[in-house]
């Protein structure tokens, strides 16, 4: 299995969620809908992605629906594309909660013992569901910091579940 065979279901995840805000979105320039890009690191359980970026289209005042794109560099070279909506809670002074919960697919690898004895690497894919929350922090109207935890129960065979942690830097454009 290839990278390759991913590329369409990203390729869907993000045309589905890109066409959603437009419903959403003011004529008025001052009330337009901000769309949130995350470029971020992570750390967490095998196989969570390490760097990826998320952009998040504010649907109303507190629901938004964002897809992310994650990638880890491994034996494997394991992408994974999500797409999850984002429940903004009460804030706390500067800091801005929030709950996450959506689905995407994942590429993951388990090893698979060839005739000789040795070990290698077997690609997989699998469709998996996520849940969690985060964090966000506005530094201005521009910009902001953003952590965000998740775990991840994928389905299918040798899919199993997993967790990450990420920070990330939130660059805010659009109208508010």
């Amino acid at each position: 299995m290839t990278r390759q065979s991913l590329t369409p279901a990203v390729f869907v995840i993000v045309l589905a969620t890109g066409g959603l805000p437009a419903a959403a979105q003011s004529t008025n320039v001052n009330n337009a809908a901000p769309v949130e890009v995350t470029p971020y690191v992570s750390l967490g359980s095998y196989p969570s992605p390490r760097v990826g970026a998320a952009v998040a289209f504010r649907l109303t005042p507190t629901l938004s629906v964002e897809s992310e794109v994650g990638y880890c560099h491994d034996v494997a070279s394991r992408l994974s594309a999500t797409a999850s909506l984002l429940y903004d809670l009460p804030g706390i002074g500067r800091l801005r909660p929030y709950l996450a919960a959506g689905a995407g697919l994942e590429e993951y690898a388990t090893a698979v013992k060839l005739p000789d004895g040795t070990l290698a690497a077997q690609a997989r894919k699998a469709f998996a569901i996520n849940a969690g929350g985060g964090l966000k922090v506005p530094v201005d109207d521009k910009w902001g910091i953003r952590t965000d935890a998740r775990w991840f129960n994928g389905v299918g065979r040798d899919a199993g579940e997993h967790w990450r942690l990420y920070n990330g830097l939130t660059f805010l454009t659009g109208g508010r």
